[in-house]
């Protein structure tokens, strides 16, 4: 049977936008300046970056007043960005510049570092979301759900998401699984509000060390997709017979 993912737009959403692009623009090619502060990267306006553009430009991060993007128009506001996402924005993009709470600029070692000790499997979690971003996805939290993302065609003001994200970190047991139950309730959630469950299986090469990983070493991991669908008979006997 032929797949398809759901691609439902939300009804009050308008059928011609501006399409913005995927990936933020850096005006006059200064970056935009977040702070770590242990839970996520926090990023303030500036003369020179707009965390509205931000926010447009790939629906990065959740305003502080706000329940999406940045839109009370308060000068407190800031964009928070979760780890995965400023991650990729800062060692990846170059879009970002991260600094501790004390100012000093943090390199990829320390950030890792601190990450992992805020979430063991953020290494995963990073090389999950790279993953998605690469198939064009918006990715969006998805602990509201029970999983690790939520991920979109163009946005949440736009769609609704299409897959509720599991990621699955190695295990030293070669037999070990997802514990069906588990999958079942997080399937269950994800289908009253019209989503697939996608799970995102991560295998890593025998010498592999969270702690000492690099932006390349990150291609090392493999990356297994398995959708997880209930089985309507009536939808596809009359999909078969609209054929």
């Amino acid at each position: 049977m032929e797949f398809t993912p759901h691609f439902k737009r939300k009804r009050k959403s308008s059928q011609s936008y501006l399409k913005l692009v995927p990936f933020p623009h850096c005006q006059n090619g200064k970056p935009y300046h977040g702070v770590f502060n242990g839970l996520c990267v926090e990023v303030k306006d500036s003369e020179e970056a707009q965390i509205g553009t931000l926010y447009e430009n790939g629906c990065y991060g959740k305003g502080s007043r706000s329940r999406g993007g940045p839109a009370t128009g308060m000068t407190s506001e800031t964009l928070l960005l979760g780890l995965e996402e400023a991650c990729m924005l800062c060692y990846f993009l170059e879009a970002l510049e991260i600094r501790d709470l004390s100012g000093s600029k943090l390199n990829f070692e320390t950030y890792l570092k601190w990450a992992l000790e805020y979430d063991d499997k953020f290494v995963y979690k990073l090389a999950a979301y790279l993953y998605l971003k690469s198939k064009n996805w918006i990715i969006k939290s998805g602990i509201k759900f029970g999983g690790d993302f939520l991920i979109y065609k163009q946005g949440p003001s736009q769609y609704h998401a299409s897959f509720l994200v599991i990621v699955q970190t190695p295990s030293k047991n070669p037999d070990s699984h997802y514990v069906a139950k588990n999958l079942k309730g997080i399937q269950r959630v994800a289908e009253t509000s019209d989503k697939d469950v996608l799970v995102l299986r991560l295998n890593q090469p025998s010498d592999f060390d969270v702690t000492l990983v690099t932006l390349e070493t990150l291609e090392s991991l493999n990356i297994e997709e398995t959708v997880i669908r209930r089985f309507n008979y009536t939808s596809f006997v009359q999909s078969k017979q609209k054929q």
